[in-house]
């Protein structure tokens, strides 16, 4: 039995739209040139679904991949997200005005909010020109900081984590921007990065007409996020994973270079990018790898079901306590992130 090429993604009005089961990920595609050449050799690879954002800066060079590689695009699935200094409600469609610019495109199919806060920007002017990537200064990106630490908007920052910082706050009034964004036709689902269980509850409270779709989290062996994994699918939001080959930890390890994932990767007949991209779509959920290397994207892509004792051997693998989570800037932003 092969392992599903698509997944249904919630929609408005009680509809499902199809999200395919493998995304193409540009993270840190800002770092050297190599962007719009990874991204035209996965699309001629057979992706059909980028995951992107504005924070990545790199829109203009997916669009271009997008054009030249003659794919119509009703045929491309393109997520995107805005980052949290474009939470405030008066800005979210200009963050997406400026990805849409960027690529050249009049609509994209996944909208998110890139992490699960609101930050102060230094202008609505500044924002109007800001510059996305990680080699942008702050000044660039119109993110306003106090001591390197963003200035927290904590009107429109939810509720759990203002509450944690004795402060009181809101997603609702962003999520009302957010809709009216899917019924201009500028996106055709909505969702959210980083959420917890907590978090999810909160919009869950007050969404009618159109649903969370997803939650795009980090996920790997090293950190199933079962519980929260559940409670998605629980509500019909689907889980989508950054960062599916796992980060580098504090003591240099990577799961990629794991012991025990190379030599079931060796016993499966595959390599290390296809084992776990399978691992994750056998348990409904949608990897984003990310490789600027031809040979990995197209074997990233090439997925097939694993065997219950391969399944079984990856999910060993978790770390207790969090312990598996190689990306977390709570201590960075000072800000409680991934608890409920």
């Amino acid at each position: 039995m092969s392992l599903p090429t698509h997944f249904p993604l919630k929609a408005a009005d009680g509809k499902t739209i199809e999200i395919p089961s493998v995304g193409f990920g540009t993270w840190q595609a800002s770092e050297g040139t190599w962007c719009k050449d990874a991204v035209l050799t996965a699309l001629n690879a057979g992706y059909r679904h980028l995951d992107c954002a504005w924070m990545y800066g790199v829109d203009k060079e997916i669009g271009e991949a997008i054009r030249e590689s003659g794919i119509p695009r009703e045929e491309i699935f393109i997520t995107s997200k805005f980052w949290p200094h474009f939470a405030a409600p008066e800005n979210v469609e200009l963050c997406l005005d400026l990805v849409l610019k960027g690529m050249g495109l009049d609509y994209i199919d996944l909208w998110l909010i890139h992490w699960p806060y609101a930050a102060k920007p230094t202008s609505r002017a500044a924002l109007e020109v800001a510059v996305g990537g990680s080699t942008s200064t702050d000044d660039q990106m119109a993110i306003a900081k106090e001591g390197g630490t963003p200035v927290i908007d904590w009107e429109h920052t939810p509720a759990r984590i203002a509450k944690a910082k004795g402060k009181q706050g809101s997603f609702a009034p962003t999520w009302a921007a957010m809709e009216k964004l899917v019924n201009k036709g500028k996106t055709r689902t909505i969702g959210v990065s980083n959420f917890s269980i907590g978090d999810l509850k909160e919009i869950l409270s007050y969404v009618e007409d159109i649903p969370i779709s997803n939650n795009q989290i980090e996920v790997h062996p090293w950190l199933p996020q079962n519980e929260l994994i559940a409670f998605g699918n629980e509500h019909g939001i689907l889980t989508t994973c950054w960062s599916p080959f796992a980060g580098q930890k504090s003591d240099g390890a990577t799961l990629l270079k794991d012991a025990a994932v190379i030599k079931l990767a060796e016993k499966s007949s595959m390599d290390v990018g296809q084992l776990l991209q399978s691992w994750a779509v056998q348990r409904g959920t949608v990897p984003l790898g990310k490789s600027g290397t031809p040979d990995r994207i197209k074997s990233n892509l090439k997925i097939r079901k694993l065997s219950d004792e391969a399944m079984k051997a990856l999910d060993s693998l978790a770390l207790p306590k969090n312990q598996g989570r190689t990306t977390d800037p709570s201590e960075d932003w000072d800000l409680p992130l991934f608890e409920d």
